[in-house]
């Protein structure tokens, strides 16, 4: 079942016997269906699964039980308000956690066992607490440790879900702010989350651009590769694979830019044992020509090729299966956006098909990673896009209409870009 289905059997109303205080006095015996969120509860789009709650009575506790695995209480297992014996009897696993709020801040000891419970529970699971607010921020840290969310990402990401914590609670300030020193900046290299398939895994920004390149590295055997390198931070991308104990194999790109230019012809001149790797269909030159289908290894790790095109016609996605699995989309999709389509060969029409057909077809949860990003945010996953992305989220027809009333600049560094990207690395 999708998270949204999930999502959607956990807002349907439940049945309360004798309906809710102060209203149905002349339900019956029965009990009354109650729409969930007169009880108070919300289950955000984000991760679909999860719901928050605040206090509850006895008989809504018992009405929810039967939908939820698991269940979190951030109190102290004697408080009134918490009814463990209604939960115990639907058999719903249920840990008891401390997690303060306001003005008493939760110890990092606190924060991690909320955020392995988190990790280690069933779902459906709901988290409650007394007033549904401190659930939220709960909910919003292990998301962002779960996903790698800078502390601008999960700031757009609460606002997006309307979590009641960021968007209504003018008491949560110094929660919010608890929440964000935990949580790395836009240009602060991220490590992304944990994996157990050996990657050796760095996000890092150029503010100048607003490009994001891309370090992966085989733990086992330290071969790496770089994805969509700045010229201008070459020395920033060789320190972090020296740091990192990685040696480099391919400088790969995801299309021929028009907003910056590669640094694969310079590091290929410094390290001639380096390869560069374009698509086929750029036209670009390079050491290696792909096309959907073919594997770019790197030790025991591959990026699979996807065909993106639309943005251009060389427009590439890089693949990585696993938990999370990572799609490396460069400009064809970007978080709640795309690349435009008004040059370079763009077709909106061949972009929405690529869009749809390649990478929204990949696992929900799998992990996007954009080649640019202007508003602060750094990771997606290909749910989060369905749902949340303004211009895919609409027909083909409108898109393609939307596309066309843009009337964007061109990038500034277009004309010195694309003639250098075309040679792509292989220029003496």
């Amino acid at each position: 079942m999708s998270s949204a289905e999930v999502r959607n059997l956990l807002t349907k109303a439940v049945v309360v016997e004798g309906g809710l205080d102060g209203a149905q006095d002349d339900a019956p015996a029965e009990g009354v269906e109650v729409p969930v969120e007169r009880l108070g509860v919300e289950v955000p789009a984000v991760p679909g699964d999860v719901g928050l709650c605040g206090n509850l009575r006895a008989q809504d506790v018992a009405a929810l039980a039967g939908r939820y695995k698991a269940w979190i209480y951030l109190n102290t297992a004697d408080n009134p308000d918490f009814h463990l014996k209604e939960l115990e009897a639907a058999g719903v696993q249920v840990v008891v956690a401390r997690f303060p709020g306001p003005p008493i801040m939760p110890s990092d000891e606190q924060a991690l066992g909320v955020l392995a419970a988190l990790e280690r529970l069933p779902r459906p699971l709901m988290m409650q607490c007394s007033t549904g607010m401190r659930v939220g921020a709960a909910l919003l840290l292990w998301l962002s440790k779960h996903r790698g969310y800078t502390g601008e990402s999960a700031q757009l990401l609460a606002t997006d879900l309307d979590l009641k914590f960021w968007t209504k609670c003018t008491r949560c300030g110094p929660m919010r702010e608890w929440l964000l020193a935990r949580l790395p900046a836009q240009d602060a290299p991220v490590a992304g989350p944990p994996r157990e398939e050996g990657l050796v895994f760095r996000q890092l920004f150029d503010p100048e651009t607003s490009t994001f390149t891309y370090v992966l590295g085989c733990a086992a055997t330290q071969e790496a590769v770089l994805v969509d390198p700045v010229l201008e931070q070459k020395e920033r991308d060789l320190a972090t694979l020296k740091e990192l104990g990685l040696q480099l194999k391919y400088v790969i790109n995801t299309h021929a830019h028009a907003d910056h230019i590669t640094s694969g012809g310079s590091i290929r001149k410094d390290m001639p044992e380096v390869k560069t790797v374009i698509s086929k269909a750029s036209g670009a030159n390079a050491d290696m020509h792909i096309q959907e289908g073919d594997k770019v290894t790197f030790g025991n790790l591959a990026l699979e090729v996807l065909a993106t095109p639309g943005h251009t016609d060389g427009c590439l996605t890089y693949y990585l299966a696993g938990s999370p699995g990572m799609a490396f989309t460069g400009d064809a999709l970007l978080i709640r956006g795309c690349g435009r389509t008004d040059f370079q060969q763009g077709d909106a029409g061949v972009l929405y098909e690529s869009v749809h057909g390649k990478i929204f077809t990949l696992p929900g949860g799998t992990l996007v990673y954009p080649g640019h990003d202007y508003k602060g945010r750094n990771v997606s996953t290909v749910d989060e896009e369905k749902q949340f992305n303004p211009r895919m989220t609409q027909s083909k027809e409108e898109f393609a209409k939307l596309m066309a009333e843009l009337n964007l600049p061109y990038p500034k560094k277009i004309e010195d870009a694309v003639p250098a990207n075309m040679v792509c690395g292989v220029q003496d």
